[in-house]
């Protein structure tokens, strides 16, 4: 596991300016409806504390990324929302990602590659 967490952590700095928390992230928010989450849901799919996803989401927020939006019914609550630019990242990093799957997984057995497709789900 430490394998596939420094090999994708590495590729993904190098290539895309990301890492694998930025990486989770970007994906709950790609694989959300319309590409929003509430930030505190964000929070609890990541295992974060509001404020830890605050600061995950502050660079990629800077770089336009992920952009933040009101909720027009509670004042108290803000969405992170994938912007156009961050959508087209994700396809791209969720691109190297793969690469590197099977770099790695083309040397496991069946056995294997379906242990490691269970690390992957909730």
């Amino acid at each position: 596991m430490a394998l596939w967490e420094n090999r994708v952590d590495t590729e993904l700095g190098g290539v895309h300016g990301l890492g694998l928390s930025d990486f989770a992230a970007l994906h709950y928010l790609a694989e959300a409806p319309s590409g929003r989450l509430r930030r505190v849901d964000l929070a609890r799919r990541l295992a974060l504390t509001p404020s830890g996803v605050t600061r995950l989401l502050g660079p990629l927020e800077r770089r336009g990324i992920v952009t933040r939006e009101a909720d027009g019914n509670d004042a108290r609550a803000t969405y992170a929302v994938l912007t156009r630019s961050g959508k087209a990242l994700m396809k791209d990093a969720t691109a190297t990602v793969t690469a590197i799957a099977e770099t790695i997984l083309g040397s496991v057995g069946e056995r294997g590659r379906a242990a490691f497709a269970k690390l992957g789900t909730p």
